[in-house]
């Protein structure tokens, strides 16, 4: 389904994936504060549909999710911190919410039946 031009639900589904596989990664302090700025850029192209920018966004974050070796002498690899988790969760909800079922009659729910 194409939400507007160029739009399509497999952008939004890989952001969703990336955002998912989140919650596995163990990272340095400063590698979550880049995964917290790529998920601004994701809900700022998501809202302003900008198709280029959100797919460049996700597949820098999905990058950040292979790359996940720290450098000798980095801080210890943590979990997801909790503000960056809230913040997943938020952006998550806003990625999917556009993606409801229709209703189970198949009926248009703003016409009359």
């Amino acid at each position: 389904m194409d939400l507007v031009d160029g739009w399509d639900d497999e952008t939004v589904q890989d952001a969703v994936d990336a955002l998912q596989d989140m919650v596995l990664w163990e990272m340095s302090p400063q590698r979550w504060e880049h995964v917290n700025e790529l998920m601004g850029l994701i809900d700022v192209a998501f809202r302003a549909r900008d198709v280029g920018a959100l797919r460049a966004a996700v597949l820098e974050l999905e990058a950040g999710g292979v790359i996940r070796l720290g450098r000798i002498g980095s801080k210890v690899e943590t979990k997801i911190p909790p503000p960056v988790f809230e913040r997943r969760n938020t952006l998550v909800h806003t990625l999917t919410s556009e993606h409801r079922d229709p209703p189970e009659d198949g009926r248009d729910s703003s016409r009359p039946g």
